[in-house]
């Protein structure tokens, strides 16, 4: 082993600077020849492309390094000490098991979406793609996500952690929303939340978070007798332990926003627990550093841990504890939104148990997005894609609300006035699936209204079916299936949440 390997196997992954700095010290040679050794390195050495460093510095790793934890820890230490925005968003994405969903990568970056003499997250993310350290991947259950790639010998994304963390950090963002606007912290209807469609936006960047806030004490003084401006909160969460590489992102989003001279904030990150470090750099820079207890208390963070761990154990046995699911739900009952959005993951983990048993498939992809190539922008997510053996394919929209309210219209006639042609159009383009028959099918547990029913009897009369053919299925069919499948706890479940839910005992679902 030469003395670059032997180095790079002893310290892990670094700047070629220190390795040269290294063969200096040891062989006592000059610096020039030092470079020379490295540049002339064996093949066997690998050198990261695209990223840039100091002095034409390069990052150079043994091959069984890559992807390591210790070869992300090395490359986001050598990137921070070039105060780089690219080792921010590496560290900020780690910190989240290294799966972002692309709709959040704006938020975790720690770039702005648009500043004058800032790199753009759009930036960040076409180099970082470029330079193979993130991946554009389609996770079952997310959508298309940001992720960090591992190497062979590594363990596969667990995928199923970040689906539950995603949920939980809705209940603690749902909670936050509702915290600000009780306390008056926030205008009371102007409360944005993150979803996988969009991310709220103040100024320049994008937050988990934001809602105007019209305190005395934090509003900008009004010049001139233009309209007084108000401040705003911005709010970003991480439902987990967080270090220092897991904040500094954050850090620098706030920093670039303050260099704005009209723009006020109150800016604050919330996690479950911090290190020394990562509190300190939060507190040094003016931000709220909340944690779930110090919030909410510590029955509803052990609540949320409870939550992830129960989605988490669905996904992996596919069974489901009724018990727990309703002590749960009880739990955050008094959160505005938490049992709708637990009911709605639970629903999803529902039909696509229901869909393979009903169509004998293993092949079920869940929240895949379609394009329609011929349609700039146009877009559409099925909820399930349901492959059928090489003869046909169908696509499933599930709606899981209470039985005795009614689907809202505008959410079945987005499903067939674009939903259906979009899926439609983008399954033209793929040669795979163009001798197949196409079925999309709509499943709901409450029905829809006359106004709905009489446009899917038009639609479909109209129909030509040599395309694709449309079907509904309501709960009463839903629930047969379960029982046909003859698992207990679907059936329970399923009937309990969706089906036989009483007014008088929980209220509207809504």
């Amino acid at each position: 082993m030469d003395a670059i390997e032997d180095y790079l196997s002893q310290h892990g992954p670094s700047l070629t600077t220190e390795v040269a700095a290294h063969i200096m010290r040891v062989f006592t040679v000059s610096a020039n020849t030092a470079r020379q050794r490295v540049s002339r390195r064996a093949d066997s050495i690998k050198s990261l492309a695209y990223l840039p460093f100091p002095r034409n510095a390069r990052f150079i790793y043994l091959e069984q390094d890559y992807g390591s934890p210790r070869f992300w820890r090395r490359l986001i230490d050598s990137l921070e000490a070039t105060n780089s925005i690219y080792g921010a968003t590496l560290g900020a994405i780690l910190a989240r098991n290294g799966i972002v969903p692309e709709a959040h990568f704006n938020i975790v970056c720690g770039a702005p979406v648009r500043q004058k003499k800032h790199i753009s997250a759009d930036v960040v993310l076409d180099r970082l793609l470029e330079a193979n350290l993130l991946e554009r991947r389609h996770i079952e259950g997310i959508g298309t996500c940001i992720i960090q790639p591992r190497g062979e010998d590594y363990l596969e994304f667990p995928s199923y952690d970040v689906r539950a963390r995603l949920l939980s950090e809705g209940i603690l963002l749902s909670a936050i929303a509702s915290w600000a606007r009780n306390n008056g912290l926030v205008s009371y209807g102007k409360v944005q939340v993150r979803s996988l469609e969009r991310a709220p936006d103040v100024a320049t960047a994008v937050w988990d978070l934001t809602g105007p806030c019209y305190l005395h004490s934090v509003m900008p003084k009004s010049r001139n007798a233009v309209k007084q401006r108000p401040a705003f909160l911005v709010v970003d969460v991480l439902h987990g332990p967080v270090d220092l590489p897991g904040v500094s992102a954050f850090v620098r989003k706030c920093e670039t926003l303050r260099r704005l001279s009209r723009v006020t904030c109150l800016q604050m990150f919330v996690a479950d627990r911090y290190s020394r470090e990562a509190r300190d750099l939060l507190k040094s820079h003016g931000i709220i550093t909340a944690t779930t207890r110090s919030l909410f208390g510590k029955d509803f963070q052990e609540g949320l841990i409870e939550l992830r761990e129960f989605f988490r154990a669905i996904i992996l046995s596919s069974t489901i504890d009724v018990e727990k699911l309703d002590a749960l739900l009880s739990r955050f009952g008094e959160i505005e939104g938490a049992s709708l959005q637990i009911r709605g993951t639970l629903f999803e983990f529902l039909a696509a148990r229901l869909a393979r048993f009903e169509f004998g498939s293993d092949i079920i992809h869940m929240n895949r997005t379609y394009h329609d190539p011929a349609v700039r922008g146009a877009k559409a997510e099925a909820d399930l894609t349901i492959e059928l053996g090489g003869r046909g394919l169908t696509f499933v929209e599930c709606k899981g609300t209470a039985p005795y309210s009614v689907v809202p219209d505008e959410q079945f006639e987005k499903w067939l006035h674009h939903q259906v042609p979009t899926i439609y159009a983008a399954t033209r383009h793929r040669s795979e699936w163009a001798n197949r028959d196409i079925t999309f099918e709509f499943w709901a547990t409450a029905p829809l209204s006359e106004e709905c029913q009489a446009l899917f009897r038009t639609i479909d009369a109209a129909l030509n079916r040599n395309r694709y053919s449309l079907r509904l299925r309501f709960g009463s069919e839903l629930e047969d299936i379960c029982e046909r499948l003859g698992d207990d706890s679907i059936t329970k479940a399923f009937g309990k949440h969706f089906v036989r839910r009483g007014r008088a005992i929980e209220g509207a679902f809504a």
